[in-house]
């Protein structure tokens, strides 16, 4: 089975006990050399230590976005696995502008992040909707969201079934088109209903659009990361409304069997 381990599960304002939302997958092919993280803002070196995952245990960076809380982190996180020791090298993968935004960041430092005489190889390599490629061993599915600058989420087919993540989005057929089906669907959920007008605004989604959107995917199973200061209570209440499955509001460093 595979690990998935929700390193941080807050929305773009860190709160005091939910940092920006992150993920990690590992185990999920005994025969690849490491796993996947999915996303890189806030102090993500700090929770992936404290997930037990160390400096050589990923091998793939799949970047969602381009705001702050998804990718902010990359220069740090490069020079965090070297003093740590990674010897491995690191794959990043992102739609185009996604990939130019980090080559810039990387680039700001470049007095320190002398990547031509690294201690590990770091390349960047572009995706596209619909594409399809390998992530850490996993089979994965690319698609573009509708959010305020360009996004994208993955399907990931793993051991014990498929589990989807949408990244930042409004509601949007790419939703459903990727997500069909799935065991489990890890999606945004940033606002309550009260806060329609600020996710229009915005491009994010309030719970009941989480809840219809896991509905007509078919979901087994909704995890809801993203989530604004609002009461879990609140929002999970708004979200069964319309999704009959089993609704997880995890916390940040849990870890699931999939």
């Amino acid at each position: 089975m595979a690990k998935l381990v929700f390193l941080g599960t807050g929305a773009a304002l860190p709160a005091r006990d939910r940092a920006n939302t992150a993920l990690a997958i590992t185990g999920a092919d005994p025969s690849s050399s490491g796993g996947l993280l999915i996303d890189c803002g806030g102090d993500i070196y700090s929770a992936l230590l404290r997930a037990d995952i160390g400096p050589d245990a990923l091998s793939d960076l799949f970047i969602t976005h381009a705001h702050i809380d998804h990718i902010g982190a990359l220069p740090s996180l490069i020079e965090s696995l070297r003093l740590g020791g990674r010897t491995v090298p690191l794959r990043i993968w992102a739609l185009p502008p996604v990939l130019e935004v980090a080559r810039r960041l990387v680039g700001v430092f470049d007095f320190e992040l002398t990547l031509k005489s690294w201690s590990f190889a770091v390349t960047f390599a572009p995706v596209e909707d619909g594409q399809e490629l390998t992530l850490a061993g996993i089979e994965a599915r690319v698609a573009t969201m509708d959010h305020s600058i360009p996004s994208a989420g993955l399907r990931l087919r793993l051991p014990g079934g498929d589990v989807t993540y949408t990244s930042d989005t409004q509601p949007a057929a790419s939703i459903r088109a990727l997500g069909q089906g799935t065991r489990m669907l890890i999606t945004e959920c940033t606002y309550p209903r009260a806060w329609e007008a600020g996710a229009r605004m915005s491009k994010h989604m309030t719970a009941p659009e989480t809840g219809k959107e896991a509905a007509n995917c078919g979901a087994q199973t909704l995890a809801l990361v993203h989530r604004g200061p609002w009461p879990d209570e609140e929002i999970w209440a708004e979200v069964a409304e319309h999704f009959a499955g089993t609704i997880l509001l995890p916390k940040d460093g849990d870890a699931i069997e999939v």
